[in-house]
C-alpha cells in the first residue's frame, strides 16, 4: 500500500489509503449531525482552511462541494501539520490513534475521532472491509486467492484493529518521514482522472502555525459541485481491501494471477486495464521457455545486462508458446472468476468484484487471440 508522496517541490499526490464512499451514491444530503458540525468547529479553531463545504448523505458517508468556483490551481484545502494526528511509521500511527481514542474528552484529537468510521452500528463502513468478513463469506471471493493472500500479508494482530483499520483507509505520507492522520482530507471523495498535487509550506517562524500541508485538485469546479482528489492508481483489489468498495469501471484496474510453472520460482502475471500483461511477466515466460539454442545468447552477453534481451520476443515460435501460455493461464483463472460471479449475485460488493475481474480476463484473451489468430490455448 503507497500514502500521500511527496515527489518534487510540487509533489505529485498518490493517495491509496484514504477511506472513501461510492462516487455514485444515490443516498440523499442530510442535515449535517451533531458530530459533524463540532468537528468543523473545530477544524477552524485548528486553523484548517477549505473553500469547500462537508455535506452529508442519508447512509451515513460524507462529501465536499465547492463554496466558490474554484479553478485547476486553487487550493482546497489547508491544514497545519500541528492539526493532524503523526507517527514515524504506520503501526506507530495506528497506535497514536488508539491512544487518542482512549483518552476520551482529555484528547485534543477528540471532534475528529467522533466522526471517524467505526465497527458497529448502521453504518458502519469499516464492516465492509474484507478483513472484517466471516469465513464463509470471504470463501465466496473465487479470485484464486489474490484477496486471501492480501489479507494475510496486510494482517497485524498486534494492533489495535479499529485504529489499523482507520490508518490504513485514511493516512497519508508526509515529505519528511513522517504518516500522519489530516483531519478533512480524508473526507474528499476519490477520482483517479484528476492530477492532485501537495506541498509543504514550511514554517517561516515570527510565532507563525507551523508547518502547513496545501492541496490542489488540478480540476476546475463550479459553485456547489462535488469536489474529488485522486487517491492514486488503485485496483478494486486495493479498493476493495482498504475501503470496501469495488467499481465496475475502474480505469486503474489490474488483475494478479499467481503462476506456478515445475521447477521455476513462482511469480505473478498481472493483467492492465487495456488487457496488456506486464513486461516481467512476458520476460519471465520467455526465458523459462526458451529452448537450449535460445538461451544461447545470454552465455555471450556481458554479466548483468543479458536480462535485457527478454523485453522482446527470443523467437516466434517462443513467442507463440509465451502468448499461448498466458492465455492458458487467464482462461483458467476466468473459469473460477466467471463461475464465483454466477454464485454471488446476492452479494453486490463480491459479485461487482469478480463481474470486473471476468471482463478484464475477458479482454486479455480478446487482445492476445486478435494478434494471434488462431492461437491454441
Amino acid at each position: 500500500n503507497s500514502h500521500l508522496q511527496y515527489l518534487s517541490t510540487e509533489h505529485n499526490f498518490h493517495f491509496s489509503n484514504l477511506y472513501f464512499h461510492s462516487i455514485l451514491a444515490h443516498s440523499t444530503m442530510v442535515a449535517l449531525t451533531k458530530s459533524t458540525t463540532q468537528f468543523l468547529a473545530w477544524t477552524a479553531s485548528k486553523g484548517i482552511e477549505t473553500p469547500l463545504d462537508l455535506n452529508e448523505r442519508s447512509d451515513g458517508s460524507r462529501y465536499t462541494t465547492a463554496k466558490v468556483d474554484l479553478d485547476n490551481t486553487s487550493n482546497i484545502l489547508q491544514v497545519p501539520i500541528s492539526a493532524c494526528i503523526t507517527s514515524d511509521s504506520l503501526d506507530g500511527l495506528a497506535e497514536r490513534l488508539a491512544y487518542e481514542r482512549n483518552l476520551e474528552s482529555k484528547s485534543e484529537f477528540k471532534p475528529y475521532i467522533d466522526v471517524l468510521p467505526i465497527l458497529d452500528g448502521d453504518n458502519s463502513y469499516l464492516a465492509n472491509l474484507p478483513r472484517f468478513w466471516e469465513s464463509k463469506r470471504l470463501e465466496r471471493v473465487a479470485d484464486s486467492g489474490q484477496l486471501e493472500r492480501r489479507l494475510m500479508n496486510d494482517e497485524r494482530k498486534d494492533l489495535d484493529q479499529w485504529a489499523l483499520a482507520c490508518v490504513d483507509s485514511r493516512a497519508n505520507f508526509l515529505g519528511d518521514g513522517r504518516y500522519a492522520m489530516t483531519p478533512f482530507l480524508d473526507m474528499i471523495n476519490h477520482d483517479c482522472s484528476i492530477q492532485t498535487r501537495a506541498r509543504i509550506e514550511e514554517d517561516k517562524g515570527f510565532a507563525g502555525p507551523g508547518d502547513i500541508l496545501q492541496l490542489q485538485s488540478g480540476k476546475k469546479y463550479a459553485k456547489g459541485s462535488e469536489v474529488f482528489i485522486s487517491y492514486g492508481n488503485l485496483s478494486n483489489l486495493d479498493t476493495l481491501v482498504d475501503y470496501g468498495f469495488v467499481s465496475d469501471k475502474n480505469p486503474c484496474n489490474t488483475e494478479t494471477i499467481a503462476v506456478r510453472m515445475m521447477g521455476q520460482q513462482p511469480f505473478n502475471l498481472i493483467v492492465y486495464a487495456d488487457g496488456s500483461v506486464d513486461a516481467g511477466s512476458k520476460a519471465t515466460l520467455r526465458y523459462n521457455l526458451a529452448t537450449p539454442e535460445e538461451l544461447e545468447i545470454f552465455s555471450t552477453i556481458e554479466k548483468g545486462t543479458g536480462l535485457g534481451i527478454l523485453a522482446k520476443p527470443l523467437s516466434d515460435r517462443n513467442e507463440l508458446d509465451v502468448q499461448s501460455f498466458i492465455a492458458s493461464t487467464i482462461d483458467e483463472a476466468l473459469y473460477e472468476t466467471k463461475a464465483g460471479a454466477a454464485e454471488t449475485k446476492d452479494d453486490a460488493l463480491i459479485n461487482t468484484y469478480l463481474s470486473a475481474r471476468e471482463k478484464l480476463f475477458k479482454l486479455a484473451i480478446e487482445r492476445i487471440t486478435n494478434k494471434f489468430p488462431g492461437i491454441e490455448y
